[in-house]
């Protein structure tokens, strides 16, 4: 680590020689209808995290620029987005000119998707979510503050841990990046959440489909880009502070944020602590073993000079978090310890409101991040090396400070692309992606302490090339990659005298008597991928897009080499070795409208999987469950599998009554796996469909008022029976029919005499009626043992553990550096 400290430290007083003339964007912003100049404009350049806003004149200026070719977003409250293809050679002049709208739907660049374009004309479906839909909506995590846009939702072990699902698709299928860097952190782990503070997500886009072409195996069922806030404007230091509370589990949690950039050196500092105690439901009270506890640092340095740019990234995560494991007595119901603490059988209410998650079974995870992502001009385009550095430490504690599980992985993800646009238009990406991964167990536990071995020790190496190509003509974009990845993994050995035992220990292999834990294998797995698809913008502000893609995932090591109990969620698993790579063939087709008063699209893909990779509960030959060491038995198989859907959006933001906004999402998944009985034929954790509405209401501003962008709102997420499932064996229940309800307003505090921005402040309501629910992809509500001895299967949903009750989040917001006036796009504080 030392060494490589040393390598990027000498890189970076090389590069900061490298400038010689800086190069510029400038120009002026003017209403299409009066002709008068626009104040408070954001002018941004997505791909270089830079941007500028205008002044009272109008003006605008973005200072240095490395010379090439970038799509460039200009944004203002009430206006349209604009997104124009600019090249910057010296000083660059660029005049815009605005018009009024009210349209959510903006015309925002996107760049998770290889060759940066916007997503209108995007043929592969793609979700923005903003900066205002994140901060003005109160979360548990960063992946809760995601899963309700249409096609997105997300599978929970508990308001801690949830794992992103699109299309149907979650788990290893879904991959994680923020800010371009991969997010590896043990993901194969069905309760291994996304270790990312959710205070530093500024927006996300997410990739609704297959995207093996640009990110290779992990991608099948999309990608979560999660991106941290734009640098600040040249010569300023600019941040915030963010306090926030929300009533139902006690969150607590703080964010201070401030970032400089002094003519092209730009820094950013970011601490942010969050805690919380166990949550309540309507059904039994507080919940026990729920508590929370997060902690991150996160340094970002940097260059953007005239020949690209060059920025080191370091980041410390420390999350200490319990696992329900649903517990109870088993004549009563009420919640009961695993034993006795100090003569205590049950939690009271001290025990419930504790902020110390370390009294009952949790997990321990340890996340450092260092990434280095450099952009360099060659000729007409660019090369981008980016490279990372992971290291992960996961402990699974019972009782005491001993973790039975025990595990330490390190990744180094890497990616070198060259991207050139030329004078035609034609835009190419080209290059290798990929990483490095190893993960090896801790030596066994001191007894009486019997460690768990989860997964084998293992390395592996992963490499993929491609090039994708992309053309825009006056209404029609033509995109369409290959990509071939090869993976190589190694697994280690691990045999055990009297295994799931006080006196288990750990042996060579050859010992008699010996149980094989796991057997060393090595495997290879290769795959081709490819997409093909078009937009065409049809008149009227009418489009369609459509896609083809093919995608390859090659199985995870849960998948080919697990052989042990999950600690935090009662189950033994067992994984297969000769599985096969699973090959999917999807097809998306779209079609919208975004016009300036009504936007609304419609999204049908269908999803052809072959080699379909998914988790089996194992039957007794006696009847019953098949029991191993005392647990529920599941094992991996593969099938062919079908997963068809629609996700759709339909918004009503009237020019003339500005003052009220709707927004209507709405998700249906199907699932189908071929030749199995009716038990059997359904994907599990295929989620439910679901409707959500909201009603924004919005007060005029007053000249002099303290009081600007006011707004109250309310919504409801409906969510349908879902009685497709994997019922054999009672591996799934149906869901039943729910409706939640949701309120919020907020609101900016400016100075009247400046209108100068001094704090935001928002109030939101979940479940605002208190309503006892189970969302059909929780996984707590599979969770159920007695007296703390044997897991019991859940056969009625009343069982497990239910979803929070009523929640209450209040956020306050201040800005650093003098703050934004009011209605200036947020994009720069």
């Amino acid at each position: 680590m030392k060494n490589i400290f040393i390598i990027i430290a000498i890189s970076f007083q090389l590069l900061a020689i490298g400038q010689i003339h800086a190069q510029s964007l400038s120009g002026t912003v003017t209403d299409s209808a009066n002709h008068q100049t626009i104040p408070g404009v954001v002018v941004y350049i997505p791909q270089l995290k830079l941007g500028a806003t205008s002044d009272v004149k109008g003006n605008y200026t973005i200072s240095p620029l490395p010379k090439g070719t970038y799509m460039v977003e200009v944004e203002l409250l009430g206006y349209a987005t604009i997104t124009k293809q600019v090249a910057i050679n010296g000083n660059t002049v660029i005049n815009f000119t605005m018009a009024v709208s009210s349209s959510s739907t903006k015309e925002v660049v996107i760049t998770a998707l290889g060759n940066v374009t916007n997503a209108l004309r995007s043929p592969v479906p793609v979700s923005i979510v903003t900066h205002d839909m994140l901060i003005q909506q109160s979360s548990t995590n960063v992946v809760d503050g995601i899963a309700m846009q249409p096609g997105i939702t997300a599978i929970t072990t508990g308001p801690g841990v949830s794992k992103p699902e699109v299309n149907g698709l979650g788990f290893s299928r879904v991959l994680t990046l923020f800010d371009g860097v991969r997010q590896q952190d043990f993901q194969w782990g069905d309760e291994h959440g996304i270790q990312i503070d959710p205070y530093a997500v500024y927006n996300a886009e997410i990739i609704r489909g297959p995207a093996t072409l640009q990110y290779g195996s992990d991608a099948v069922g999309g990608v979560v880009s999660f991106k941290s806030a734009p640098l600040p404007e040249s010569g300023t230091i600019q941040g915030s502070v963010l306090a926030e509370y929300q009533t139902n589990n006690g969150l607590i949690g703080t964010s201070a944020d401030v970032g400089g950039n002094n003519n092209g050196f730009t820094w950013d500092l970011r601490l942010s602590q969050e805690e919380s105690h166990c949550y309540w439901d309507p059904k039994d009270g507080y919940v026990w073993g729920t508590a929370s506890q997060q902690d991150n640092a996160r340094l970002t340095i940097g260059l953007e000079k005239q020949w690209g740019y060059s920025r080191l990234t370091v980041s410390v995560l420390h999350h200490t978090l319990e696992i329900p494991d649903g517990n109870r007595d088993s004549a009563t119901g009420q919640f009961k310890f695993d034993y006795p603490i100090n003569g205590q059988v049950y939690p009271n209410k001290s025990n419930f409101m504790s902020y110390n998650p370390t009294s009952v079974g949790y997990q321990q995870i340890e996340h450092d991040e260092l990434s280095w992502q450099n952009s360099i001009n060659v000729g007409q385009g660019h090369i981008l090396i980016d490279v990372g550095y992971e290291q992960d430490h996961r402990e699974e504690i019972d009782t005491g400070t001993v973790p039975l599980l025990n595990m330490w992985q390190y990744d180094i993800p890497y990616a070198v692309k060259y991207q050139v646009e030329s004078n035609s238009g034609l835009k190419l990406t080209t290059g290798v992606n990929g990483f490095y991964e190893n993960m090896h167990n801790n030596a066994e536990a001191p007894a009486p302490y019997v460690s768990v071995f989860l997964v084998p020790s293992y390395e592996l190496f992963d490499v993929g090339g491609f090039a994708i190509l992309e053309k825009d003509y006056k209404n029609l974009t033509l995109s369409g990659g290959l990509r071939y990845d090869t993976r190589n993994e190694t697994a280690q050995s691990l045999y055990l005298l009297y295994p799931g035992t006080s006196s288990q220990i750990e042996v060579p292999e050859g010992t008699p008597n010996a149980y094989p834990n796991f057997k060393g294998f090595e495997k290879s797995y290769t795959g081709f991928s490819g997409s093909i698809g078009a937009s065409y913008q049809l008149p009227q502000e009418w489009y369609i897009k459509a896609n083809v893609a093919k995608s390859y995932r090659a199985p995870a090591i849960t998948e080919i080499g697990e052989n042990g109990v999950h600690p935090g969620t009662a189950d033994f698993e067992i994984g297969d070795p000769n599985l096969k790579p699973e090959a999917g063939y999807e097809t998306d087709i779209a079609f919208g409208n975004n016009g300036k008063e009504i936007n609304f699209e419609v999204d049908g893909f269908a999803n052809y999987i072959q080699n379909f990779i998914y988790a089996n509960r194992i039957a007794s030959k006696l009847g019953g469950d098949s029991i191993t060491q005392g647990y529920p038995t599941f094992k991996f198989q593969s099938n062919t599998a079908l997963i068809a859907g629609v996700a759709a959006y339909f918004n009503v933001h009237p020019t003339d009554t500005k003052w009220i906004e709707l927004d209507n999402g709405f998700t249906y998944i199907y699932s189908y796996i071929y030749n199995q009985t009716d038990s059997t034929q359904h994907v599990p954790w295929t989620p439910a469909p679901r409707l959500t509405s909201d009603v924004k209401l919005k007060l005029t501003d007053k000249h002099h008022s303290i009081l600007k962008g006011t707004y109250i709102k309310f919504g409801l997420a409906k969510y349908w029976a879902q009685n497709n499932v994997y019922s054999a064996n009672w591996t799934e229940l149906p869901s039943v029919p729910y409706t939640l309800y949701n309120m919020g307003i907020g609101t900016d505090f400016v100075n009247p005499k400046t209108s100068k921005l001094i704090c935001s402040f928002y109030i939101n309501c979940t479940n605002l009626t208190n309503l006892a629910y189970v969302d059909h992809t929780s996984r707590p509500q599979y969770f159920l043992s007695y007296n703390g001895i044997t897991p019991v299967v859940v056969t009625q949903q009343s069982q497990g553990i239910y979803n929070m009750g009523r929640n209450v989040g209040f956020k306050l917001i201040f800005p650093i550096g003098g703050g934004r006036r009011y209605g200036e796009a947020p994009g720069l504080d």
